[in-house]
């Protein structure tokens, strides 16, 4: 069942759009980007 559905075409193309997308949000989020994520953490409280 779990080999099936691992060889299946629609998990395929599930994991792959998975990985591109993660891949292009890596890729695109801007190098000033960091400094306001670490400003709304400290605002939020969150370690």
């Amino acid at each position: 069942m779990m080999i099936t559905m691992l060889k299946s075409e629609l998990f395929q193309r599930f994991a792959g759009g998975f990985v591109i997308g993660a891949v292009a949000i890596v890729a695109l989020q801007p190098a000033d980007a960091w400094p306001f994520v670490e400003a709304i953490k400290a605002a939020a409280g969150i370690a």
